[in-house]
């Protein structure tokens, strides 16, 4: 295998090699590499027409001989509790977005929540050179499971969920704001009198910030806490209408809650939806504004965390991480109400 990463010969078949694209622009074989390894040390003219005339004669990079040379990988993990989870998936277009802009390639990999995976994920990418990795760490997590990935050096970014103990970057959102929001539209806006929070995991370090700042904004404003809607549970739209409906059948809803996600508000909706037909309004408020939830029936009331632009944000800071240039914002966006059908707002 050649060092450069050029095409090996096969079968006596003479193959374009990278000195052929540079000779027929009269540029270096140098300057032809620096493109093909998206390198930011040459022009966009320059870049463009390399990248014509390699195309033209047929020439393709061969990036595997290239990493064994560089020791370097183009590969980033985003390491994630649930992919199908709706957030999930628009975090990662928002850090494929980034990183996609510099070469680099995202692999999606699910550990369900389990440490034992998540730590078996996050070896294999550090023995497989990864460039990065970008993680919501499982649950359970402590700051001895992500030990070893401080020890190996790679670039690692911590989203959403907070673990003490680890000196990692971490992009998280402003779960006091959330709660302080949540809390001003449900009551000021609404006149909500008995209100709860809805979902989550009590390990979850935003269920713990968004439920303390929510609650202490309801105490001060004389309103009641429904202690036992806001029980947590799993966050998932199967778990959250299986409580609602077990919770509407023994009684009336708060006047308004408070859900952990989007995904916890399309449960709860379902659940009012298919209930009694005379039961009390219930303003219902989710977490994040995921694409789907305008479309929704009734369209989900939300505080918006735009996970599109905080997928990007965890981009920049791996960037940041590794060295690389970075254009645009490293703050997550500030959260902001945006009101539906669900709340009563429209």
């Amino acid at each position: 295998m050649r060092e450069d990463g050029e095409q090996d010969d096969r079968l006596g078949a003479r193959r374009v090699r990278m000195l052929d694209v540079a000779n027929a622009l009269g540029l270096s074989r140098a300057t032809v590499s620096l493109v093909m390894r998206n390198s930011p040390l040459v022009s966009e003219a320059t870049r463009s027409a390399v990248l014509v005339e390699a195309e033209r004669l047929g020439y393709i990079y061969n990036q595997a001989a290239a990493n064994l040379r560089t020791q370097r990988n183009d590969l980033v993990g985003l390491v994630m509790p649930d992919v199908m989870n709706p957030f999930v998936a628009e975090v990662s277009l928002g850090v494929q977005e980034v990183l996609g802009e510099v070469g680099l390639f995202v692999m999606i990999a699910n550990t369900v929540d389990r440490v034992d995976l998540q730590r078996q994920i996050l070896r294999s990418l550090v023995g497989h050179r990864a460039a990065g990795v970008v993680t919501i760490p499982a649950l359970t997590s402590t700051a001895d499971h992500f030990a070893d990935i401080r020890r190996s050096g790679l670039p690692t970014v911590l989203l959403l969920r907070h673990i003490d103990g680890v000196e990692l970057p971490f992009v998280g959102t402003d779960e006091a704001a959330i709660g302080r929001l949540g809390a001003e539209h449900l009551i000021t806006v609404h006149g909500c009198r008995r209100v709860a929070y809805f979902g989550g995991d009590p390990l979850a370090s935003p269920r713990v910030g968004r439920m303390e700042t929510f609650r202490r904004a309801v105490t001060e404003a004389a309103a009641d806490w429904d202690a036992t809607w806001s029980e947590p549970l799993e966050a998932t739209p199967d778990a959250a209408y299986r409580r609602a409906a077990e919770l509407l059948a023994a009684g009336p809803p708060p006047d308004g809650v408070l859900c952990h996600s989007d995904n916890v508000a399309y449960g709860l909706a379902k659940a009012l939806r298919l209930g009694t037909p005379d039961a009390a309004p219930c303003a219902v408020l989710g977490i994040d504004d995921l694409h789907q939830s305008a479309m929704w029936n009734p369209s989900i009331s939300s505080v918006a965390t735009d996970p599109v632009e905080l997928g990007r944000v965890c981009g920049r800071v791996l960037l940041a991480e590794m060295g690389m240039p970075v254009e645009g914002s490293c703050t997550p966006p500030a959260p902001e109400i945006h009101a539906r059908a669900s709340c009563g707002c429209h």
